[in-house]
């Protein structure tokens, strides 16, 4: 008899989500909007850090808002549904950060999914 909990196991590993984008899942119109998102996001970054499972990124607030950030990342999650999107918004007047997250391999694959943002990331220090 198979273990109700090796069948749940199997049901996970195949119910995991290839790191790939799947450009199918949005219309001509919304990709257009996802690389104008993309093209603005980079041009707004004013600061980048580099996280344990992906990578954040801070926004000029008077080039980019809240508003086109989520609007941004509504897109990006439909063809790339193994990212895990965080957007943190700090009080007073604080900044606006996009921390994009994932399982392993999801980091390495980000330069090539998004260079532009990937240009704005910290260099490794050379010691």
């Amino acid at each position: 008899m198979i273990k109700p909990y090796l069948l749940l196991a199997a049901f996970a590993l195949q119910a995991e989500v290839p790191i790939a984008c799947n450009l199918n899942a949005l219309t001509p119109p919304q990709r257009q909007t996802l690389k104008s998102f993309s093209d603005r996001a980079s041009h707004a970054v004013i600061d980048s850090r580099d996280l344990p499972d992906g990578y954040g990124f801070r926004f000029d607030s008077t080039q980019l808002s809240l508003t086109d950030v989520a609007a941004g990342v509504d897109l990006w999650r439909k063809c790339c549904p193994f990212y895990e999107f965080e957007i943190q918004l700090r009080g007073e007047g604080g900044s606006l950060w996009l921390n994009l997250r994932g399982r392993k391999g999801v980091k390495e694959y980000f330069p090539i999914d998004a260079p532009q943002l990937a240009a704005k990331l910290p260099k490794p220090s050379s010691r």
